[in-house]
Formats: C-alpha cells, sequence, structure tokens
C-alpha cells in the first residue's frame, strides 16, 4: 500500500466514525415532533384552532410560492432588458417598480398571516405569545442583520 492510500483511508475511517457523534448531539425541536411549530408550544391550542392555523399555512405558502415565482420572473426580466443592446430605462423603472410592489404583497401576506393567527387565539394566548416576543427580541444580537443576510 502506498502512503497516499493509507492517509485517505484514514481519513474516511475517521469522517465515518464521526457521523454517528454528530446524529447524538443533534436535539430535535419538540414542537416538531407534536406537529406544531415552536412558537406554539405550551400555548395549548385546540383541535379546531390547530385545523385553522394549519389551514390558514397552507393558504399563504402557496400564495408566497406564486409571489416568489413572479418575483424571480420580473427580476429575470429585469436582468435582460439592462444587458440589452439599448436599454429601455422606462421598461427598467416599469420591472423596478414591479419587484418593490411585489416585495410589498409578501409583507401585507406575512402580516395578514400574524393578524389571523392572533384572530383564533384566547386572550390568555395572545398574552402568552406576546410575552414570549418580548422576552426573545431581549436576548443578544437577535434579529441585528450584517453582510451577507
Amino acid at each position: 500500500m502506498n502512503v497516499q492510500w493509507k492517509k485517505m483511508t484514514t481519513i474516511m475511517l475517521v469522517a465515518l466514525l464521526m457521523i454517528p457523534m454528530t446524529a447524538v448531539q443533534a436535539k430535535p425541536n419538540p414542537g416538531a415532533m407534536k406537529g406544531k411549530p415552536g412558537m406554539f408550544i405550551g400555548l395549548d391550542l385546540t383541535d379546531n384552532q390547530i385545523d385553522l392555523l394549519k389551514n390558514d399555512r397552507v393558504k399563504r405558502q402557496k400564495e408566497m410560492i406564486r409571489l416568489r415565482s413572479d418575483l424571480e420572473t420580473v427580476r429575470v426580466d429585469l436582468a435582460e432588458s439592462a444587458s440589452a443592446k439599448v436599454p429601455n430605462v422606462k421598461e427598467i423603472n416599469r420591472l423596478s417598480t414591479r419587484i418593490g410592489d411585489i416585495h410589498g404583497q409578501m409583507t401585507a401576506e406575512r402580516t395578514k398571516g400574524i393578524v389571523y393567527m392572533r384572530s383564533i387565539l384566547t386572550d390568555e394566548q395572545k398574552k402568552q405569545m406576546d410575552t414570549r416576543r418580548v422576552i426573545s427580541g431581549m436576548k443578544k444580537d437577535k434579529g441585528k442583520r450584517g453582510f451577507g443576510r
């Protein structure tokens, strides 16, 4: 056996031994195990509330997929228009405005989802959610955006 083959074999064996160790360290999200997003843990949602939230989430996911698809299509159109031999500035402005409009629609959909979720929660559940939001907002560096984000 040559030296290079021995090194490669050793590296492969070490890698294979490390795979089970990483699986042991992984901690599952307890909310995911119950079929509920983590934000709803401990809220004691009724079966009806869970069904309403699931149905609304599916509806909103489909709408967001459509909006993201529209956004990507307009971005491609914008890139094509900008790289034309003679770029049409009016068309570039129109497409840029359309991108902003789609972003606005996406923000509106996310906000509607929050409003809907809160509309089906009891006052006590809303209070618990608000308390969690305040606490999570106090965590260091939470929500700070930097380069690459």
